[in-house]
């Protein structure tokens, strides 16, 4: 090539290298031809440099909550085994203890009055044949009963327990001989309206059997003296009581009354209804017999009354229909008597002629008829007192009842009354305090409750009455024989109707006594007003010999007894200030 060439050569390079772009780098790995690596020197490899790669955290979460589930699932493995092997010993260790403690036999024992217990043994869950009944002399065998009361109906049955029986029995009570069951006092009265006792009700039920049995059960509030001991004992020991304690002195109520006698005959299973029992009652199944056996009524209008209590007269009812007692036909009065607090008016004359006066009968179509019998005695004409509470016998030899005799009233058991019955029980509270007729003259028993009433209650501010006003003594000797307080009229009230109980003849009086002008006012709302120079003030008075005296407790109360009356004379009604007219 010549110079020229060569030269024009090298130019056209020049030139053609300063219009190309610049090579970027190789990328990494790019290897060149092999006429460019033999024509250029070889140069040492570059070392790339490393970028930092993001930290992912939901991946080392999801790490970790792996392990702890593996470690979870290897303990649940672990305690599972260690639970099963804990439950095998359980199972051997109580398998080991019920042989050991579980029962191999039951014990079933029978008891019997005044005799061995019967006791049969029984396998573990075996099948028992209810014991045969046992007979005594002179009993009834009602059944076996469970230790709740109920008694046992079924004839076989299988025992997981040890189980008691106690044999009931019953006694006939006597009914051919018509013995008596009531008393009378020495006055022939009966307590008609009295509450029965525990003690009564359970000495006429050992009467009633007519048996000379002497029983071992005891009660610790039942001494060896006490009156109803043998009768207590007798009756424990026959299932009709039970308990340690009997109460003797509480009120008999209907159904412990009624419960004693349903043990002396089967249960009744009669569907009857009383207005304040429902059928799931306690008390129902006691009022079911006695009703289906006619001793009480029953229907949904009657109240059974469980828990109230029974009147004497109400004992003689039941007894005398248990017994199949009953006087359709009322004997003769002289073949009763007089039963001063029973009339024949008296709706318990009946029932308690029947239980009270022995008596010999016949039967006349179904009619019971006396022939024979025992009356109590009969009084003379004239007051007398049974105990403290005053009777009236007529001329005609009849008790005066449900009448007014000389101002004097009369009940329907022939006792004086104020008219109110709350009242009566006050006064012969006060009379039984104070008094003894049977030791006392009339004129003491006065004087006795008199001082009584001025010394022991006290004055206090009440309502007054208008000059000449009545119908006040009953609301003032009442408020002043409950509150223990009062003026001049509840002193004069309470007084007036203690002398009328012991048979005097008091007039009560609604006057004026000196004292200042005053206006008042009365229970209706009225103004009373004395007159000047006086006061409304009451007081009593009680003519002896034709002559009146004044009683006046409140002044008696006010100046310590100072007085006890004044004798007053003349006709004017006046005397120290006493004053009836205007």
């Amino acid at each position: 090539m010549t110079e020229d060439r060569k030269k024009q050569h090298l130019e056209t390079q020049a030139r053609y290298s300063r219009s190309r772009p610049e090579r970027r780098p190789a990328k990494p790995g790019f290897r060149p031809d092999r006429s460019e690596a033999e024509a250029a020197p070889p140069s040492p490899p570059e070392t790339p440099k490393r970028t930092k790669k993001p930290i992912r955290l939901d991946l080392i979460a999801l790490a970790i909550i792996a392990l702890l589930l593996a470690g979870a699932l290897v303990l649940i493995l672990r305690n599972t085994a260690g639970m099963s092997r804990d439950l095998d010993s359980v199972r051997q260790t109580s398998a080991l203890l019920d042989e050991k403690t579980a029962p191999v036999s039951c014990e079933v024992r029978y008891l019997v009055p005044k005799q061995e217990d019967i006791v049969e043994t029984v396998p573990y869950g075996g099948t028992v044949t209810l014991h045969a009944p046992v007979e005594l002399d002179g009993y009834t065998f009602l059944g076996w009963a469970r230790p709740d009361g109920s008694t046992e109906d079924r004839e076989s049955f299988s025992v997981c327990d040890d189980t008691v029986y106690t044999a009931r029995y019953a006694l006939t009570f006597e009914t051919e001989k018509h013995l008596p069951y009531l008393s009378a006092d020495e006055d022939g009265v009966v307590d008609v309206n009295a509450d029965v006792t525990v003690r009564e009700a359970v000495s006429t039920l050992y009467r009633l059997l007519d048996i000379d049995l002497v029983g071992s059960g005891e009660f610790l509030d039942v001494p060896e003296d006490d009156s109803c001991r043998k009768a207590a004992a007798t009756l424990k020991d026959l299932g009709v009581l039970e308990g340690s304690f009997l109460y003797p002195d509480d009120n008999l109520t209907r159904y412990e009354l009624l419960r004693m006698l349903c043990c002396f005959y089967p249960a009744s299973d009669a569907s009857l209804s009383f207005r304040d029992l429902q059928p799931d009652d306690e008390f129902y199944p006691v009022f079911r017999t006695a009703a289906d056996r006619g001793w009480i009524e029953a229907g949904p209008d009657i109240d059974a009354d469980p828990s109230g209590t029974v009147c004497r007269g109400e004992l003689a009812r039941i007894l005398n229909r248990v017994l199949d007692r009953s006087l359709e036909q009322l004997p003769k009065a002289s073949a009763v008597g007089m039963i001063l607090d029973v009339p024949p008016s008296n709706p318990w004359y009946a029932d308690v002629a029947e239980a009270l006066i022995p008596h010999d009968y016949v039967r006349e179509d179904g009619v019971e008829i006396w022939t024979r019998s025992e009356p109590l005695p009969r009084h003379a004409p004239g007051q007398f007192f049974a105990g403290v509470r005053m009777h009236l016998i007529l001329p005609n030899g009849v008790p005066a009842v449900n009448t007014v005799v000389e101002g004097q009233r009369y009940n329907a058991s022939g006792e004086m009354t104020s008219g109110d019955d709350e009242l009566d029980r006050l006064l012969w509270a006060y009379l039984e305090e104070t008094v003894d007729p049977g030791s006392m003259t009339q004129e003491e028993m006065l004087r006795a409750v008199y001082d009584r009433l001025w010394r022991d209650y006290s004055w206090q501010e009440g309502w007054v009455y208008a000059l000449g006003a009545e119908g006040w003594e009953i609301p003032e000797a009442k408020r002043m024989l409950l509150n223990g307080c009062g003026n001049s009229y509840a002193y004069a009230a309470t007084f007036y109707e203690l002398a009328t109980f012991l048979g005097y003849s008091p007039d009560l009086i609604s006057g004026m006594i000196y004292g200042t002008q005053t206006e008042f006012e009365s229970p209706d709302g009225s103004r009373v007003e004395a007159r000047k120079g006086f006061l409304p003030h009451a007081w009593v008075e009680i003519t002896d010999m034709g002559i009146p005296f004044i009683y006046d407790a409140e002044r008696d109360a006010r100046s310590d007894g100072a007085r006890m009356m004044f004798r007053r004379s003349g006709d004017i009604r006046w005397q120290t200030g006493y004053r009836t007219w205007e």
